[in-house]
């Protein structure tokens, strides 16, 4: 009789075990750990940012699609081919805005996202898949409140500097005096269309999205010749060639014409040229995020006005 009690108790005991172990399975089932958390569920941000880690609460995970979160497309990489990320390594969204990196041995999905500097937000999904689940991480970032220079690099590009006289934008104009005195008479009419030249060009699209139509005025180094200083003014930045006259309103040049007398006077002008690299570091007024913008700049400006009488 002991023995068979003891087979009875011992198969209540597996019984009760069993039951116990298949009511945790279904606990468990239950109750799944979040892959990531709640607060990336909806990412709302007003800046750009590099390698912000956010951490995936599994062993094994991986990118499954970044979608843009307006349309539903399934965005691409920089080969045309959509942007997934199953083992260790980085992928670039076509445009190259975004930036995903998985790290060996590493819970942390880092992230890399550039400015958006257009008025309408930019909003994205990141699709990940782990333990038979999927999530999605959610974006939107919208223009930084302002931008501003916090570092300039200009190099003059050597042997890009030259010097030349040309008649561009000059007139003959003749100047007649019929009185019976002396008189200075003008001459700027001469210059009237001689012009100074500005022109920034990038091959980064990014290098003029950030600047606001107020802020445009920087200053890039004035041109220094034996000493002196031959121009030093601010200029608009902005994609393209931008003129101003040489001439300006209140400047005066004049020339004696004898009495009862006509002469002819025509002008010549004095350039120089140049081309610089320029290298921009800018900050997000709002988030302090630092980034570069790059570029050439060419430069035409009238150093000094010729007059000649004929």
């Amino acid at each position: 009789m002991m023995l068979n009690y003891s087979k009875f108790l011992t198969t209540c005991l597996a019984a009760v075990l069993i039951f116990s172990m298949s009511a945790c399975d279904k606990e468990d089932m239950g109750q799944k750990t979040a892959l990531f958390s709640p607060d990336y569920k909806s990412i709302q941000v007003n800046t750009g940012f590099v390698d912000n880690g956010i951490e995936i609460n599994a062993k094994e995970w991986s990118v499954a699609y970044v979608k843009d979160a307006l349309s539903g497309e399934v965005l691409q990489d920089v080969n045309d081919n959509p942007v997934v990320l199953n083992a260790a390594g980085t992928v670039e969204v076509a445009g190259g805005w975004l930036k995903l990196e998985k790290i060996a041995s590493s819970h942390l999905l880092n992230l890399t996202l550039k400015e958006n500097f257009n008025a309408e937000p930019r909003k994205f999904v990141i699709g990940i898949a782990a333990n038979g689940a999927e999530d999605e991480l959610s974006f939107t970032q919208s223009r930084g409140a302002g931008y501003e220079i916090v570092k300039k690099e200009i190099i003059e590009v050597p042997g890009s500097r030259k010097e030349f006289t040309s008649d561009e934008g000059c007139y003959t104009i003749t100047l007649s005096n019929n009185t019976s005195t002396a008189k200075n008479m003008e001459t700027l009419a001469i210059f009237k269309d001689v012009q100074y030249m500005s022109e920034f060009s990038s091959t980064d699209e990014d290098a003029f999205k950030w600047i606001n139509a107020q802020d445009s005025l920087i200053f890039m180094g004035e041109i220094l010749k034996d000493g002196a200083t031959y121009w030093s003014k601010q200029v608009p930045y902005k994609e393209g060639k931008f003129f101003e006259p040489y001439i300006n309103s209140g400047s005066k040049q004049t020339l004696l014409v004898q009495p009862y007398s006509n002469i002819q006077v025509k002008g010549e002008i004095k350039y120089l040229t140049r081309e610089c690299q320029y290298t921009f570091t800018i900050k997000n007024q709002s988030s302090g995020h630092l980034f570069d913008v790059s570029g050439t700049w060419k430069q035409k400006v009238p150093l000094l006005p010729i007059t000649k009488i004929f």
